[in-house]
This record gives structure tokens, sequence and C-alpha cells, in this order.
């Protein structure tokens, strides 16, 4: 839900019904922030729940083919829209990245707060020229933001999805306070919307775009 106000009002700025300064604001600054944190930490929770009685490879790579053919379908139509700060290595690509880098600790348990204070200190402390070449953007680190309308490196936000697996085995293991229990009547659509994230995602900003270019034009 956050995320759909947040580009909504990224598109009312983009067609001149409003003045938002997105890059600058600190207030849009951090509200984005807070919704990247959220998404990622729900990818590293759903990421041990799928993996807690066994990795499946069937399935885990059917996922990632989902992932890999939606974030190339997000550069594509970013670059159609956007050519000069098209999406390289947005929030879609880090999740394609950051759940395979996190099969490799699906094992640990409160050593993985460990892990993730050590990527968050580094991605966050950490700044060197090297990682301004174009090819490395990837991994974060760089000496500043690059042009694209959505950036999501590696370091620091996979020590998020770390602290997302921790959640995941704190929330969910058996008998967890969550573990089996079906959504509230009353939050059943947000259970819907979790559900069917990616597809939300992918489909919201097309019909929220051309909907106020039918209505402003």
């Amino acid at each position: 839900m956050l995320m759909l106000v947040y580009h909504f009002c990224f598109d009312l700025n983009y067609f001149g019904v409003a003045g938002f300064s997105f890059q600058t604001d600190p207030f849009w600054l951090a509200f984005r922030s807070l919704i990247v944190t959220c998404f990622i930490l729900a990818v590293g929770a759903s990421l041990y729940l799928s993996t807690k009685n066994k990795l499946r490879p069937g399935s885990f790579i059917r996922r990632q083919v989902i992932l890999g053919l939606a974030a190339g379908g997000v550069s594509l139509g970013s670059y159609l829209v956007f050519p000069l700060t098209w999406i390289t290595f947005g929030v879609l690509h880090f999740i394609f990245v950051g759940r395979i880098l996190g099969l490799l600790f699906l094992r640990f348990k409160t050593l993985n707060l460990v892990f993730a204070s050590l990527f968050l200190l580094a991605g966050l402390l950490v700044q060197h020229r090297v990682f301004n070449h174009p090819w490395l953007h990837w991994l974060g680190m760089m000496t500043h933001k690059p042009l694209t309308e959505d950036y999501v490196p590696v370091l620091p936000w996979f020590g998020v999805l770390l602290c997302g697996l921790y959640l995941g085995r704190i929330l969910f293991d058996a008998p967890g306070p969550l573990s089996g229990h079906p959504p509230l009547p009353s939050t059943a659509w947000l259970a819907w919307l979790g559900r069917h994230s990616l597809v939300i995602y992918l489909i919201h900003q097309p019909l929220f775009m051309a909907s106020l270019y039918l209505i402003l034009r």
C-alpha cells in the first residue's frame, strides 16, 4: 500500500500535477527507504518459509526465472519511458540476486544478525571510486548515487534481507505465534495483495500512468 501511494505521488509529479522533490526531500527519501526495507524484510522471511522444510530446487529456479523476466521487463519499460535514467539494478534485480546469496545463509540463526550488521555497515560506511564503474554499480559502495529511477544495490540491502531471514525463523517456526493462522477477515484483502505482490508491482505503474494520461490530456 505504501508503494502504491509513493508511485501515485511520483506520477502526479511526473505529469506536473504536483511538485515533489523525490531525490532531495528527506520525507520522500525516508518514505522510499521504509518501503524498500519492508519489501526486503518480507523477501528474507519468505525465503526462510519456502525453505524451512527443504529447499525445492525446481520451485526455487522457477521463481528465479519469473523474477529475472520481471526485472528485465522493468529495465526495458523504464528505458522506454526514462531513457536517460532507466533502471539497471532496482529492487527486483536485487531480489533476484539476494535470494541466490541468501541460500548460503539459511543454516545460520542468530549469526545472521552479525552478518547483517557487517553488510549494513559496509554498505553505509564504505565508499570507493572503483565501485563507480558501471559494471560494479550493483554491488553498492559508490561515491555517488547513479542516475537511475530505482537503485537497490547488494550492499547495504543484503543486510536487510538477512534480518528478514532471521525474523522469518523467529516468527514462523512452530510453535510460533503466527504459524498456521489464516488472516483475519478484515485483513484478508491485505493478504491477497501480499500473495500477488509481484503482479501488482508490475502492473500498477502502467495503470496509474495510463489513467492519469487519459484524465489529464
